[in-house]
This record gives structure tokens, sequence and C-alpha cells, in this order.
């Protein structure tokens, strides 16, 4: 089992350092990534530091149906968003929504798993726990950290322009609180044998 979490390891790793190359690797992310796969008893193998997103759906969580319009991994202007509504007027329902910190971890073990998992609540990363147990044991890492909230619903505006001001300033405390966490975790995870 362990040779073939080696093997599996090097083959993510290759597919991570490729897209490290394209620039298609969330920048805030990188320096957690870099310290978890240097460790021998984890690969990642998907990470975002958090996002702020726009997206045309008429419920959140709807993947299939949902058209995502914008998307930062950074704090926003309220004139990007009011740039992004105004590139969205075709669609009935829009939903703004600031997404914490997730990433997926492929562990050796359950006892690696577990040492992670405390690093990561002491990180404030209390949502984690592990998602499948088999022939590697996968953590997801994450924060309770979020913001959904309708823009447009039904053709109608439920937020006032005059009024994005202070939901953008809420919409990047979070996010900012959120990433906060992240750089925790990261000096947790430099702890980690």
């Amino acid at each position: 089992m362990s040779q073939r979490f080696d093997i599996e390891k090097s083959r993510v790793l290759y597919t991570l350092y490729c897209a490290l190359e394209q620039g298609a690797v969330d920048p805030d992310a990188i320096p957690l990534l870099a310290l978890l796969n240097a460790k021998c008893d984890y690969y990642t193998t998907s990470s975002c530091s958090g996002r702020v997103q726009l997206a045309a759906t008429s419920l959140p969580g709807e993947k299939r149906r949902m058209v995502v319009l914008a998307k930062w991994h950074r704090p926003i202007e309220t004139r990007e968003l009011e740039l992004a509504l105004l590139s969205a007027e075709r669609y009935n329902d829009l939903w703004l929504s600031v997404q914490g910190p997730i990433l997926h971890v492929a562990c050796r073990d359950q006892g690696s798993a577990l040492h992670l998992l405390s690093a990561s609540r002491r990180a404030g990363l209390k949502h984690s726990g592990i998602l499948w147990i088999g022939r590697r044991v996968m953590v997801e890492l994450t924060v309770s950290d979020r913001i959904e909230t309708p823009l447009r619903l039904a053709g109608i505006n439920v937020v006032s322009e005059e009024h994005l001001d202070f939901l953008v300033e809420r919409v990047n405390a979070v996010l900012l609180r959120a990433k906060a966490r992240l750089k925790r975790l990261e000096d947790e995870v430099a702890r980690l044998p």
C-alpha cells in the first residue's frame, strides 16, 4: 500500500507542477501546497485559497446548472462587482458568494490523516474531516467562513446599487478572515513530521 501511495503521489504532483507552469494554480495556495506535498505522508489533489464568485443560478450549490460569471481569489472592489453585474443583465437570478479555503489531501494512513486534522483544527479549519478511507485516506480541509446572498431574483435586483459598497466590505472581510486561517494552517503543517 505504501508503494502505491508513493506512485500515486508522483503522478498527482506531476500534474500539479504542469498546472503551476501554466499559472493555473491559485497563488495564495502555493505556499501551503508546497509544505503539504513536501511531507512524505501527504499530497494534495485540489485546492482553493478562498474566493468571491458571482454566479447565475436559481439556487446556490446547483453546480451543473450554475454559470460562473466572475471569480476572484482576492478582495474585490465595488466597481468590479458593478461591471460584472452590467455584463450579467440577461440573467434573472444572480448570487454572490464568498467561500473560504478548501483543500483535498491524500494521506498515507489514518494516523497521518488524524495528525493533519488536528493541525487544521488548531488553525481554525473546524469543518475539516475525513472524506474517504480506502487505499488512501482522503481529507477535506475547509472553514465555515462563507456568504451566499442573492443579488437578483426573478429579474428583480434585491440589493440596491447604493448598498453594494456595504456588501463588498463584508464580503472582503469574510474572505480575508478565511485566508488568515490558511496562513495559520501553513504554520501548523510546518510542524508536522
